[in-house]
């Protein structure tokens, strides 16, 4: 365990720290990373936002949640709770029933996954992509042939009184906006695709016959995340 915490740096940027940690009472996990940086008590230190009511989440997960690192060592870490940081690309890990936070070294994930509604898997961009350095995708659908990717970038956008389209749906608040992002990899390649018809054919032209029959058999569908799923696995 020393080891594969070893490759993580903590870095919880303007957090409260601590110049000691006690081991009575504390687990084996909390002891093998308590030497290795700054620790932060509670939730509050790594929000972008103090107080008030803010739409929306920077956050993958409404809470701490189950899931597992390999690094890029091909070593797997699974004894924490993890929270995905989507404004930033940031993963947080921390030992059950404590509130010592880890800032897991970007450098060191090869991938991570969060369980909530399923398991959500993400992989260092760079991996597909290495003008995506220090941004993750979410692997939708993984696999040998075509791979379909989301990135999601989150900005946190202040309430603005003046956009007359918000004010008559009653958003006053706050919010953080997810911007998202679909590639296919395929083929050493990946491609920025869009959710309509002309950018999936230019995307999978090597397999119009298949893309033709797929929307033979939903031709009133609206093309959207889940239908881009499908039509990726049915391809495969």
């Amino acid at each position: 365990m020393k080891k594969i915490i070893s490759i993580l740096l903590v870095c919880i940027i303007s957090v409260k720290t601590y110049s000691q940690v006690s081991a009575v009472g504390i687990g084996k996990e909390f002891q093998s990373i308590s030497g290795f940086g700054r620790t932060q008590s509670g939730f509050e230190g790594i929000q972008t936002y103090k107080t008030g009511n803010v739409n929306g989440s920077q956050f993958s997960t409404n809470n701490w949640a189950l899931g597992s690192v390999t690094t890029t060592a091909k070593e797997i870490m699974s004894n924490y709770l993890f929270l995905y940081d989507k404004v930033r690309q940031e993963l947080f890990l921390k030992p059950k029933d404590t509130d010592y936070v880890v800032l897991a070294d970007k450098a060191q994930v090869a991938s991570f996954t969060i369980n909530s509604d399923k398991p959500h898997v993400y992989y260092h961009a760079e991996i597909y992509d290495p003008e995506q350095a220090g941004n993750f995708f979410e692997a939708l659908v993984d696999n040998e042939n075509y791979t379909l990717l989301k990135l999601t970038k989150t900005t946190f956008e202040k309430a603005n009184t003046s956009d007359l389209e918000k004010v008559k749906q009653g958003i006053f608040n706050d919010e953080f906006v997810d911007h998202v992002t679909y590639y296919v990899y395929y083929k050493n390649n990946t491609e920025r695709i869009t959710l309509n018809q002309h950018s999936l054919y230019k995307a999978f032209k090597d397999k119009k016959t298949k893309v033709d029959d797929f929307f033979n058999l939903y031709p009133n569908n609206e093309i959207n995340e889940q239908l881009l799923v499908n039509l990726v696995n049915y391809i495969n």
